[in-house]
């Protein structure tokens, strides 16, 4: 076990975020999000042990964990796409020309970010977690402006929050800003998880509202 997060702990552990972040935004599935977002939380907490203690790291991935639960807890009580049984018959969503649009926006950033690696430099960070963290944002930034669901949006503000958790550590370890941090994680999960519901109830509610408005 700790050969396998010594092994994800370097260049390989910060591609598979970079893969993993740019699939979530271009298929943009809830059950992709849910298992997305836990599993980014476990990479993080890897590539966190190289500046932060361990306790640290261990907490970034119980919070991600959690907000993963929250996500899935919401979509599971509106019937969001099925109950979870789906899962073991679960095909690869179709591409959307929305799907399209954002799998273009994603591969253009991705290599203008490839053409300017070099001058990518955050100071007292390593240079792939410099990398990492602008990705962040970037995905982030897409997610908000592309995204037609809560569950996009939230999960854009969640990346933007890992890169910065990512990077202040490089300046100073504060337990302060780290518990801050993680509580705004799980209020932005909170906040998104309700969110999810009442979008789906409303959206629920128009056609009954309408029938009766037709039979008065």
């Amino acid at each position: 076990m700790q050969e396998a997060a010594s092994f994800l702990n370097g260049p390989l552990g910060v591609f598979a975020l970079l893969l993993l972040t740019g699939l979530l935004l271009v298929v943009a599935d809830w059950r992709l999000m849910v298992l997305g977002i836990g599993l980014q939380s476990v990479l993080l907490a890897i590539l966190a042990t190289r500046h932060s203690p361990f306790e640290w790291a261990l907490l970034r991935m119980i919070t991600g964990g959690l907000v993963a639960i929250m996500w899935y807890l919401s979509a599971y009580a509106i019937d969001w796409g099925g109950h979870p049984i789906w899962w073991l018959s679960w095909r690869w969503p179709p591409l959307s020309a929305q799907g399209a649009l954002r799998l273009v926006m994603v591969l253009f950033v991705a290599i203008l970010l490839w053409v300017t690696r070099p001058w990518l430099r955050l100071d007292g960070i390593d240079r792939d977690l410099a990398l990492l963290c602008v990705w962040l944002v970037a995905m982030g930034l897409l997610a908000l402006s592309l995204g037609n669901e809560v569950l996009t949006a939230g999960i854009g503000l969640i990346w933007w929050l890992e890169a910065f958790h990512l990077y202040y550590p490089f300046l100073e370890h504060n337990l302060i800003v780290e518990g801050t941090v993680g509580m705004l994680k799980l209020v932005v999960g909170l906040a998104c998880a309700y969110l999810i519901v009442a979008q789906r109830e409303t959206a629920a509610a128009q056609p009954e509202a309408a029938r009766m408005q037709e039979q008065l």
